[in-house]
Order: C-alpha cells, then sequence, then structure tokens
C-alpha cells in the first residue's frame, strides 16, 4: 500500500506542477503586458520589467496556489483514472479513503514547500521587485516600506503611516533638514491629497527648530511640493500579502498601538494562518470528479472544471472576506468560512461516492 501512495503522490505532484507551470507563466504573461507601457519611462528598462516579473512569481504562486492545487490534483488523478489505474488500485483492494489518504500525504509535503516559499521568499523577493522598479523609474527618490511608508525627497524625510484605497496619505510626518544635516522643520498632518499636482495637506502642525527653541504653528491647509506622486505610493504602499506572516502580526500590533484600523491586515493574518487548511480541502475536493462521468473526459475538460472551481473560490473568498470587513465580522471568521464551505462541499460528495 505505501507503494501506491508514493504512485499516487507522484501522479498529484506532477499534475500540480504542470498546473504550476501554466497558470503562473499565463499570469507572468499578463503582468508583463502590463509592465510594457512604462518600459522607458526613466531608467526602467526591458530586462528591469521582466526581473520584475519573475521576482513577483513567488509571491503570485503563493496567492494562486489553491487554484493551482484543485486543478493539478485533477489532472494528476483524472491520468490515472483515464489509463483505469484507479480501477485496477480499487479492485486490488484499496479503498476510497486509502485513496483519499494518499492524496493528503502528498497535500502535506506540497503544503509545506508552497508556505516556505510564501513566507520566505516571496516576501522580500517582492519588497525588492518594487524597490528597484520605483529606483529605475525615478533615481531622485529614494523608499522603504517595512512599516507605512518612509521616503527620502532631498533634504526632507517623509514617513506616512497609511495608504488609503482612494490614494489619501493619513499621518503624515515631514523631517526636513539643512546643508549640515541638522533638523530644522517638523511638519505633521493628519492628511493628504494629491490636488493640482501637489500635495493638499489638512491640519498641519508646524515645529520649526532655532536656537532659542522650537516655535509650533498650526494650520488647517498647506500645499506641500515633492517628488513622491501618487502612482508612486501605489507602488510602494504596504499590502498586507506582501509580508510575511510575522511581520503581518508586528504590522497589525503597530497599526493597533497607533489607533488605525488593521481589519483587512487581520483578514489577511488569518488567510495565511489557515492556507495549509485551505489547500488540502481544495486537493479533497478534487477527487470526487475523477470518479463517474469525469473519468473518462479529455484534459481539456478536467482543466475548465478545476479552473472554474479553483476561481469559484477566489470569488468566494473575496466576496466574504470584504464583506466582513464592510459589516465587521471578526476577521478570523471572514477568513476561515470559505476554506469550511469547500471542505464541507468535499465532505459530502465523498461520502455520497462511498
Amino acid at each position: 500500500m505505501e507503494l501506491l501512495d508514493r504512485y499516487i503522490g507522484k501522479a498529484v505532484g506532477l499534475g500540480i506542477f504542470v498546473a504550476l507551470l501554466v497558470i503562473v507563466t499565463l499570469d507572468s504573461l499578463i503582468s508583463f503586458a502590463g509592465e510594457v507601457g512604462v518600459i522607458g519611462w526613466a531608467h526602467y528598462t526591458t530586462w528591469q520589467a521582466v526581473e520584475f516579473i519573475l521576482l513577483s512569481a513567488p509571491q503570485k504562486l503563493y496567492s494562486l496556489f489553491p487554484m493551482i492545487a484543485v486543478l493539478g490534483t485533477m489532472l494528476g488523478l483524472g491520468t490515472l483514472a483515464s489509463h483505469n489505474e484507479i480501477t485496477a488500485m480499487r479492485a486490488a483492494g484499496m479503498s476510497l479513503l486509502q485513496l483519499i489518504f494518499a492524496v493528503l500525504k502528498s497535500a502535506l509535503l506540497i503544503t509545506a514547500v508552497i508556505i516556505f516559499i510564501g513566507e520566505v521568499i516571496a516576501p522580500p523577493a517582492i519588497q525588492y521587485a518594487k524597490l528597484n522598479r520605483v529606483r529605475a523609474m525615478e533615481a531622485q527618490i529614494s523608499l522603504n516600506t517595512d512599516y507605512g511608508l518612509w521616503a527620502r525627497d532631498g533634504n526632507t524625510y517623509i514617513h506616512v503611516r497609511r495608504v488609503e484605497n482612494d490614494g489619501r496619505l493619513t499621518g503624515i510626518n515631514l523631517y526636513v533638514f539643512d546643508e549640515y544635516h541638522s533638523l530644522r522643520d517638523i511638519y505633521s498632518a493628519a492628511s493628504g491629497e494629491f490636488v493640482n499636482n501637489a500635495w493638499q495637506l489638512n491640519r498641519v502642525v508646524h515645529k520649526k527648530i532655532t536656537a532659542e527653541g522650537i516655535i509650533q504653528t498650526n494650520e488647517a491647509s498647506m500645499t506641500w511640493q515633492t517628488l513622491l506622486k501618487p502612482d508612486m505610493v501605489n507602488i510602494v504602499s504596504v499590502t498586507p500579502d506582501n509580508l510575511a506572516l510575522w511581520k503581518l502580526h508586528n504590522y497589525i500590533e503597530y497599526m493597533q498601538d497607533n489607533g488605525l484600523d488593521a481589519s483587512n491586515y487581520q483578514l489577511t493574518f488569518w488567510s495565511k494562518i489557515i492556507a495549509p487548511l485551505t489547500i488540502t480541502a481544495m486537493m479533497l475536493l478534487a477527487v470526487p470528479f475523477i470518479f463517474g462521468t469525469m473519468r473518462d473526459v479529455g484534459v481539456g475538460q478536467r482543466v475548465f472544471v478545476g479552473f472554474i472551481i479553483g476561481l469559484g473560490y477566489y470569488i468566494l473568498s473575496q466576496l466574504i472576506g470584504r464583506a466582513g470587513l464592510v459589516y465587521n465580522i471578526p476577521p478570523v471568521l471572514a477568513a476561515i468560512v470559505p476554506t469550511l464551505i469547500v471542505l464541507g462541499l468535499g465532505s459530502v460528495l465523498i461520502t455520497r461516492l462511498r
């Protein structure tokens, strides 16, 4: 039986590898097509665009893997079914539960590899790719984005606590140094909007440092001219998917300590926590589809069905996640419900097969 388990695991692994190559390649080609429009900006070359796509691939693989898992499992087991190998295994005494356990054994190893890629390799790779892209597009500005947005514009150092979905900045601090590297001015603004090719800062507190002391003034608004444009902010702003699990946890604490809404980051945190269960559930859901009418269909039909299942899960998880943010559903619940639905559906289908 151990030999059959390894044989099934090898077939499933090969199917997932093929699905991985196809989906990641297609996604990379689509992403490269999107980069074509900005090739030639400043020092941004075709090779740098290719480098950006390649370094972004691990993160894309991690986020798309539930779809890859169900599609690859269907391809691997479907190939065995088409060659009547599963029928032979069942005739030799292999039960449906033993077949499922063989699939789950392979799921453990595959999940461990994907989690390593997603949590160890992908975060630094995507951050390095984004920073290189920004530097190539605009060499006069330097950026760092571990916690919030840090940027340097000449002698001004900029810290933005949060970049909102509509492009607004909140929690802005500007530190202005003179030519002798002495701090001269500190501007703190509650928010900022990009209007008429400049940032309009609101509720500004200006602290001017002089030899006699600090002079503080308050302004309702002020105009801030800078090289930091909205498109560059969108490129380098912190997004939950780009942070490793432990950094995501620290960032959530940082936001909560500063009175900021961390629900979106908490949703991503719990989605990462249950990722192994999600991958396992998607692979389990693929098992019933290799029996019955799906046993003798072609590869194209299996790819189509697997793609529809994976896409359906992605849409479901996005809908429930966004609904959770809107209606203040606990992030852990919003993250786990789509996986529980897939797990329940798979269990029902397998029970009907038995």
